[in-house]
């Protein structure tokens, strides 16, 4: 945390940062539009898919905990210029795959990629205005978001008109483009410019030590509570889409009209978290996801599943940003990058876990047990985070410096 007396002022986040992290989620969210056409090319087992869609969000935890805390270190810069150049690396790979471990490996490495750059972002872009850490942070993930469901379409058009390899190589030219605005920056990332007068800022804290407090516990629980559906839609979204009926273009526009409303929600709903605090916007997601995820599994008809996860949208929109703005809080200038690893992290797991289970357990009892269990997760693990959010009869929340 911050030394007492410690000035922050407001400095001005490089857009450059809002374009690699945008690069690096495009680039992820392109195998969503052509893992079946590279199924279908190459041979592989069609239980591949689960493995190669799980490989990025392990690899994803490996580095927000080995490698986010170096950001608190003062090296956001060389973090993300590292990050950038493996996304490169990890869409050539993809690019000259023929094989399923192939594949595994270079959904891996764009996992790490990605786990690097995106902890040391939020943390750059919280610690640029601590007091509207919530707004920024939704803007962040507008962006995020919005790379996700780019990729795909980005993906769909050049594999028409030139071919499968064509937007894993557009993708690595991108990534290695982007390198030079963020050498330009400092060390820090840019939002660590010296502010005259400002006292010394506390030493970075270890992830352990971080979690050795109730608020970043909480934190952590929220993130994954909330990103745990993402690893089932990953693995059964398309699937249980076309047992529907619906066909593959369908099903590219329903994901078009999930990512929409969340780009547009998260910004606004950052600043609900900024004006009334994130444990009062978490709850009314939390009520708006948990019962629509269990209704999914009892639809029949694409259309009314795809109207119903807009609306899903908007809620994750404000619950993702509050969470990462509910760690913003618990953590200081010196551990930003550390908390925003663990939260980030957290979700990675929840979400690789359900992406392991959801295909099997859909196989085998169907989908309404599978959404229902997932549900029932999301609600644990929120009820927890609530739980240790609760401060003590008499405890003042400390103010954000």
């Amino acid at each position: 945390m911050t030394v007492p007396g410690t000035v922050r002022t407001p400095v001005r986040v490089p857009r450059s940062i809002h374009a690699g992290l945008f690069a690096l989620t495009a680039s992820i969210g392109m195998i969503f539009a052509l893992v079946a056409r590279l199924q279908d090319e190459h041979g592989f087992a069609t239980s591949a898919l689960g493995v190669i869609a799980a490989a990025a969000f392990f690899a994803a935890v490996v580095a927000q905990l080995a490698l986010a805390p170096l950001a608190d270190r003062g090296h956001a810069r060389a973090l993300m210029v590292g990050a950038l150049l493996a996304g490169a690396g990890a869409a050539t790979w993809l690019a000259v795959a023929t094989e399923a471990w192939q594949f595994v490996g270079g959904r891996a490495l764009s996992g790490l990629a990605y786990g690097a750059y995106a902890p040391a972002a939020r943390a750059v872009v919280a610690a640029a205005d601590p007091a509207r850490a919530g707004r920024r942070l939704g803007t962040l993930a507008g962006v995020e978001t919005a790379g996700f469901i780019t990729g795909p379409g980005l993906a769909g058009l050049l594999v028409d008109r030139i071919g499968v390899d064509a937007p894993f190589v557009g993708a690595a030219v991108v990534a290695v483009a982007l390198v030079w605005p963020l050498l330009r920056l400092p060390p820090g990332g840019g939002a660590d410019h010296p502010v005259p007068g400002a006292a010394v800022v506390a030493a970075p804290r270890g992830a352990r030590a971080l979690l050795a407090r109730r608020e970043v516990v909480a934190a952590t629980c929220l993130a994954a509570a909330f990103q745990l559906p993402a690893g089932l839609y990953e693995a059964i979204w398309a699937r249980f889409m076309d047992d529907l009926g619906a066909s593959t273009l369908f099903i590219g526009v329903s994901l078009t009209f999930y990512g929409i409303p969340f780009a547009l929600t998260a910004p606004v709903a950052g600043r609900l978290s900024d004006r009334y605090g994130p444990y009062r916007v978490l709850p009314v997601a939390l009520a708006v996801v948990v019962p629509l995820t269990v209704v999914y599994g009892w639809l029949t008809v694409p259309l009314t599943l795809m109207a119903l996860a807009s609306v899903e949208a908007v809620a994750n929109g404000a619950a993702i940003p509050a969470a990462q703005a509910a760690m913003a809080r618990a953590t200081g200038p010196g551990e930003a990058a550390t908390g925003q690893g663990l939260a980030a992290a957290a979700g990675q797991v929840a979400a690789g876990l359900a992406a392991l289970v959801a295909a099997p357990v859909y196989e085998r009892v169907g989908p309404e047990a599978t959404f229902a269990v997932v549900a029932a997760g999301v609600t644990l693990l929120a009820a927890v985070g609530f739980a240790l959010a609760r401060r003590p009869r008499g405890a003042v929340e400390p103010a954000v410096t």
